[in-house]
């Protein structure tokens, strides 16, 4: 495991300790876990948009502009 350290506004400081507070884990515990779920949620957010930057193109020249336009074609 390697260490980092972060330095934090008094206010950010103050709502981390609340977490802490409330879910009864330590601020490594917390500030892991949220930054976990930061990760996963960047990963995911970049491979929807290399998604659509590969197949937008396509589907706009299939006439996919909505959801329904797929919906249609594909029922």
């Amino acid at each position: 495991m390697s260490t980092l350290t972060v330095r934090l506004t008094a206010n950010e400081d103050k709502d981390l300790q609340a977490v802490c507070t409330q879910t009864g884990k330590t601020k490594s515990e917390v500030v892991r876990a949220l930054l976990a779920d930061s990760l996963r949620s960047y990963k995911l957010r970049n491979a929807l948009q290399n998604s659509q930057a590969e197949l937008g193109p396509a589907a706009r020249q299939a006439g996919w502009l909505t959801e329904e336009d797929i919906l249609r074609d594909v029922s």
